[in-house]
């Protein structure tokens, strides 16, 4: 009996989008192929790697993937990243930071506190909610902003921070806002304008000969009114974003005291009695 040949290969080019299709496919077939994995639906970290291994996957890369998925938030699973009114209204931002998950996780937490008058509503070990505080000064804080920080994060509904370890010395940092509460505020400006353009247009229908024209005021109101929320909701969306990634920043590049404050520290150290 002849032996058969080796199989043919197709020629034709795989675009991006397609084999990430291919792999994750390849992937799911090996997983399910493998007679030695007793769990079938979940998979160790260990088992991960060496099938990542196998297929000549870095088990760097692996390891960030896996803490990524890790620290996803459940805000951020649907963004889009159009600015449309009637989109998601989730804004998210994430990074591979250097340190470890519960020192950023505390750092993150006393800049939202500072930054933006956020509170904590519920903690997990991997993960922080948080909404604006609404204590009278904070409210007087955010109204006045008198440090000019803009607040923008606290026109959210919540903020979740979530981190997850890449290895030893880095962490995956994931932030999501949900802005719905200020994209409502925004689409109540043309409702307003077209009620406004009704009444302004009931005599006409009454009125005049041509009853159509009544029409007009409601209709232009409220494509003006569509037209200005618009801009301001692509403008709270972008002003909230950049917030996000400041505050990734402040991690990655965090502020040198000044050195007055560096004396005042030096001072008060002195002061203390040793340990």
């Amino acid at each position: 009996m002849m032996s058969p040949g080796p199989l043919p290969t197709d020629s034709r080019a795989l675009d991006r989008a397609a084999l990430e299709r291919v792999l994750a496919r390849a992937m799911e077939l090996h997983v399910r192929g493998d007679e030695s994995d007793e769990t079938g639906e979940q998979l160790s970290e260990s088992r991960v790697l060496d099938i990542a291994r196998e297929v000549g996957i870095a088990p760097e890369a692996v390891r960030q993937a896996m803490a990524e998925e890790r620290a996803r938030s459940p805000l951020a699973e649907a963004q889009r990243e159009s600015d449309a009114m009637l989109g998601d209204p989730t804004v998210a931002a994430a990074r591979v930071l250097r340190g470890a998950a519960p020192e950023l996780l505390g750092r993150l937490e006393a800049l939202l506190a500072h930054d933006e008058s956020l509170g904590v509503i519920r903690r997990f070990p991997d993960r922080l909610v948080l909404e604006p505080r609404r204590g009278l000064a904070d409210q007087l804080a955010r109204a006045m902003d008198f440090g000019g920080k803009g607040y923008y994060l606290s026109r959210a509904s919540e903020v979740v921070v979530s981190v997850g370890a890449v290895d030893a010395q880095r962490t995956h940092v994931a932030l999501a806002a949900d802005l719905r509460p200020a994209r409502s505020k925004q689409l109540a400006t043309p409702i307003v304008l077209f009620v406004l353009g009704a009444l302004a247009g009931a005599p006409l229908i009454v009125l005049t000969l041509y009853p159509w024209l009544g029409a007009v005021p409601p209709l232009v109101f409220g494509w003006l009114g569509w037209q200005w929320a618009r801009g301001a909701w692509r403008s709270v969306r972008r002003q909230a974003l950049v917030s996000l990634e400041r505050l990734l920043d402040k991690l990655e590049y965090p502020d040198k005291p000044s050195p007055a404050q560096q004396l005042i520290d030096g001072i008060t150290r002195s002061l203390l009695p040793p340990k």
